[in-house]
């Protein structure tokens, strides 16, 4: 089994062992899926989403899965809760239009939390993790993983 195939294995099960899955048809290359806890009757809501086999120009050229979870905020209203599907496209166009061709993907990866949290009020924490696929300049399967939380002044 190539490290390729080994990593998304790995981001399937833990995403089969952490959330339940919820299907969507209209973007086969985005996946969704929801979490609610209630802990000591506080809740806890979660989001989290794949966007599969995104192709960045970045560093000559290379194919990302961009896995992204958050949790909303304590008692968010119906109708502050954004569609996963802007959320997926802020941080794809944010991508394929990145400005500096030689950021680490760390560099890269520290920004979208931000970019979401700047912009999605009802969100209180995100998680973003690049995979990089192998290529034949760099042979290796990498991941970079951020999580930010918003401060108590937004």
């Amino acid at each position: 089994m190539t490290p390729h195939k080994v990593a998304q294995l790995v981001v399937i099960v833990t995403l089969t062992l952490c959330l339940t899955p919820i299907h969507v048809n209209s973007s086969p290359r985005v996946t969704r899926s929801k979490q609610t806890q209630v802990k000591n009757n506080l809740l806890v809501e979660e989001f989290s989403f794949v966007i599969k086999n995104l192709k960045v120009a970045h560093q000559g050229g290379n194919t990302l899965n961009i896995t992204v979870r958050y949790r909303y905020k304590s008692n968010v209203l119906v109708g502050d809760y954004p569609d996963f599907r802007l959320v997926a496209k802020d941080i794809e166009t944010f991508l394929t239009n990145y400005p500096n061709e030689t950021d680490y993907w760390e560099i890269v990866n520290k920004k979208i939390p931000l970019l979401v949290l700047d912009k999605y009020s009802a969100i209180a924490l995100v998680t973003s993790q690049i995979d990089v696929s192998p290529t034949t300049a760099v042979p290796y399967f990498r991941s970079s993983i951020t999580t930010r939380h918003r401060t108590g002044r937004k």
